[in-house]
Order: C-alpha cells, then sequence, then structure tokens
C-alpha cells in the first residue's frame, strides 16, 4: 500500500478549527475512559505515568 506524506499529515494534524477538547480541565480521565473503552491495554506506573496500547499493538499513547 502506498500513502502520500501529505495525506498522512492531513490525518494526524486537524485544523485548530476541528479540535475539540474531551476536558475542560485537560486531565487524562476522559482519554483514559475512551481508549479503556474502545479496548485499548492501559497501565497506570508508581511514577504517576500512564501507558496505552492500541488492541492491535501499532499505537502507543504515554
Amino acid at each position: 500500500m502506498s500513502t502520500s506524506v501529505t495525506l498522512l499529515l492531513a490525518a494526524v494534524c486537524p485544523t485548530a478549527d476541528t479540535l475539540h477538547w474531551l476536558s475542560a480541565d485537560h486531565g487524562a480521565g476522559p482519554v483514559l475512559d475512551l481508549l479503556d473503552g474502545l479496548g485499548w491495554a492501559i497501565v497506570d506506573i508508581p511514577e504517576a505515568n500512564v501507558h496505552a496500547t492500541s488492541p492491535d499493538g501499532c499505537v502507543y499513547v504515554g
């Protein structure tokens, strides 16, 4: 499969007009709830860091 760099950048870089914040206080709770609901594996470690991996293992958020 071949995808242009322009197409990839457009997919991951939304414009300011299309941004919608999940949390007004910028807390991670709503995002973690969303990822958990989508089946992501979520691990929090004692240093207060949180790591999440997509169900297919292709995406990591930390």
